[in-house]
């Protein structure tokens, strides 16, 4: 199964995260944009340092391979993704939800939504 990203969707949703939260820069204006504190967006800055995109598309690579076992050949492309910034009481976090086609023989044979919550470069849980 490979993950095809034909629209460019998951790569500005990484790139966002890249440019606007592991940067660092510009964490005062992203912590009013998602209604959260600075040191909560700052705190979340410094846990993704050195967030590897590799390992990213990895796990979530692994985990739709699981979800869909079943369907052997298949692909899946990204067609839909939105990303926000939310918080628990003391910790901010990336939501990323994804929407996916999943491909067989180039038609398109289901739809899955997969939510993704990044809490640091360590700790990312598909949803």
């Amino acid at each position: 199964m490979e993950i095809i990203d034909k629209y460019g969707y998951l790569e500005s949703a990484l790139e966002y995260i890249e440019k606007n939260i592991v940067s660092g820069r510009g964490l005062q204006k992203t912590a009013k944009k998602a209604r959260i504190s600075e040191d909560l967006i700052k705190n979340l800055s410094l846990s993704l340092r050195g967030f590897s995109e590799k390992i990213f598309v990895t796990i979530l690579h692994q985990e739709i391979e699981d979800r869909h076992s079943s369907i052997s050949g298949a692909d899946v492309e990204i067609s839909g993704a939105d990303i926000s910034i939310e918080a628990t009481k003391n910790r901010a976090f990336i939501l990323m939800d994804l929407i996916c086609d999943i491909v067989i023989d180039g038609e398109k044979e289901d739809k899955l939504k997969v939510g993704v919550k990044i809490f640091s470069k360590n700790e990312i849980k598909i949803i």
